[in-house]
Formats: structure tokens, sequence, C-alpha cells
């Protein structure tokens, strides 16, 4: 697979159920995922959490990727160069609240979304939109 890595989080507030946004990570990662909540305060004092967490092994990456495979990637195709930065990363978002009903819709930034960057392994001769396109689409 031509993908190193995938890594997702959401930043939660005190009055959202991080229950529910933990489970719906745990399903969108597959299996039994390592996931990461690490919690602090905003600046005016309220409660704040950082949900996360990473897939790099083969089993959990190829579930995360059939996964999105399923759902309607016309968002991405339209601006895949935009959304690759310069370490072959693409970036995306995903509605939280679809995620919760173990839905998955590809959103931008004006929603509640997880952030997810995945990694893509390029090699001499290849250009990430080409590699990323060989596995989404």
């Amino acid at each position: 697979m031509g993908i190193h890595h995938v890594s997702c989080r959401v930043t939660a507030s005190g009055v959202d159920d991080t229950g529910v946004i933990i489970d719906s990570l745990g399903w969108l990662a597959g299996g039994e995922p390592d996931i990461i909540v690490d919690k602090s305060t905003s600046y005016h004092g309220s409660k704040v959490y950082l949900i996360s967490f990473k897939l790099t092994k083969n089993k959990p990456v190829k579930q995360f990727i059939s996964r999105l495979k399923a759902v309607d990637t016309s968002l991405i195709l339209e601006s895949l160069a935009q959304k690759i930065d310069e370490n072959n990363t693409l970036h995306i978002r995903l509605c939280l609240d679809s995620l919760i009903g173990e839905q998955i819709l590809i959103t931008n930034s004006t929603q509640k979304s997880v952030k997810c960057n995945i990694k893509i392994e390029v090699y001499p001769g290849q250009t990430a939109e080409d590699e990323i396109s060989k596995i989404l689409f």
C-alpha cells in the first residue's frame, strides 16, 4: 500500500459528549485503535479535549481507506493539488456529526469536523497526486 500512516484528530469542548466522539473515532479507525484523549483548558478556563489516533499498520490503514472509498470523494478530487502539502500529506476533513452516525461525509472547514492526514509514499519519478489517485479513486 502506498500510505505511510493515517492520523485523525478532533477538538471537543467541555459540553460535547466525548464518549460518543471516541466511539465514532474508534469505528472510523476500525479494530482496536489507540485513541489518545488530551484534556486541557482554554484561555478562558473552559475544558477542551483533543482526541486523536494514528494508524501505522497495513491492516487498519486498509480498513480506513476502504471506508473512505465508500463515500463521495468528489470534493477531494476537485481540489486534490491544494489538499496535498509539500510533505506529501493529504489533508481532509470529515463531518463529525455524520461520523457519530457511522457515516463518512467529506466536508469543508465551516462545520465541526475531524481533521485527517494521510501520509503518502512517494518515490522519485512519482507524484503524490498520482499515488493517492491510484489508492482512492
